[in-house]
């Protein structure tokens, strides 16, 4: 699993490398913060590998953080905040938070439906100047590079799960693979 973790790390990294510029040229038109939580509370799912990120995030977390996020986990509902959203509306697993969670807030653009961009109900009241070169084309790349990656590793039909199931099932053996 180092390996796929490795290269989805890298993966991550343009993700958020592509956000930042998106977040400091609309920052004012951006309501994402700590403390907010708006978007914590969908059911989100994730592939196989990002469950795994969790899990090892899960696993390096103390474990009071750890019992606390496996039980909400447990007794998760649909539209209850995400398992791993603490007090105060912190995200506790924040370095290991899947790629929805690092794009939520700006307009997501999707390959399948490419004529839409979708934001949260707080984010982009009003703005109509929306730079299609800063927002869409890199999200093109990043599909393209999730594709990319799927092939390098091999990876086959993803079981896609909520947050919450992936960390139902608290710290597993992630030095397989």
């Amino acid at each position: 699993m180092t390996r796929q973790l490795q290269r989805l790390r890298v993966h991550l990294r343009i993700v958020d490398g592509d956000v930042a510029p998106v977040v400091a040229r609309y920052r004012e038109h951006i309501q994402c913060r700590p403390g907010c939580g708006e978007c914590c509370r969908q059911s989100f799912t994730v592939s196989e590998i990002e469950g795994a990120l969790l899990r090892e995030g899960l696993a390096a977390a103390d474990p009071s953080t750890r019992a606390a996020i496996v039980a909400r986990a447990r007794t998760h509902a649909p539209g209850a905040a995400c398992p791993a959203l603490g007090d105060g509306e912190i995200c506790l697993l924040y370095a290991h938070r899947p790629r929805i969670c690092r794009k939520y807030g700006i307009p997501l653009w999707h390959p399948e439906r490419p004529h839409e961009l979708k934001t949260c109900r707080l984010n982009f009241r009003g703005v109509a100047d929306l730079d299609a070169d800063l927002i869409v084309e890199p999200q093109a790349g990043w599909a393209a590079d999730w594709i990319a990656l799927r092939e390098e590793l091999g990876l086959g039909r993803q079981d896609n799960r909520s947050i919450a199931a992936w960390l139902a099932d608290g710290v597993l053996n992630l030095s397989e693979g």
